[in-house]
């Protein structure tokens, strides 16, 4: 499946993965490919309009609903301020960066590959 990422600047990329791809997977390929903390990563997944907050990361892309060409907007969790070295697990860092909804999906020329 090819997946369109969008980040909070406007900018698109596409990750191809398969059937099999979690969201931990995805983050994790995310975070590589854009050098991001993929302990700040937050999943939103744009159906028709609506979107959906992948929160399972344990759970299958597919079980959200994600096919071919599934649009995603790419949030970030601000850095905590207090020690648990950003580790957000008990859903610690409620603070999350915007991205604009708005923004037209157009073609990337980044492509990567989860097997």
């Amino acid at each position: 499946m090819n997946l369109v990422i969008e980040i909070l600047t406007g900018t698109l990329f596409h990750i191809q993965v398969s059937e099999k791809t979690t969201v931990a997977d995805l983050k994790r390929e995310i975070s590589k490919q854009e050098k991001l903390p993929e302990n700040r990563l937050i999943l939103m997944l744009d159906i028709g309009g609506d979107s959906i907050m992948l929160n399972g990361d344990e759970v299958p892309l597919t079980e959200y609903g994600v096919k071919d060409g599934s649009h995603f907007y790419l949030f970030f969790k601000l850095p905590n301020s207090n020690k648990n070295n950003g580790d957000n697990r008990n859903g610690g860092g409620g603070n999350v960066g915007v991205v604009n909804l708005e923004t037209p999906v157009s073609q990337g020329d980044s492509v990567t590959t989860i097997v």
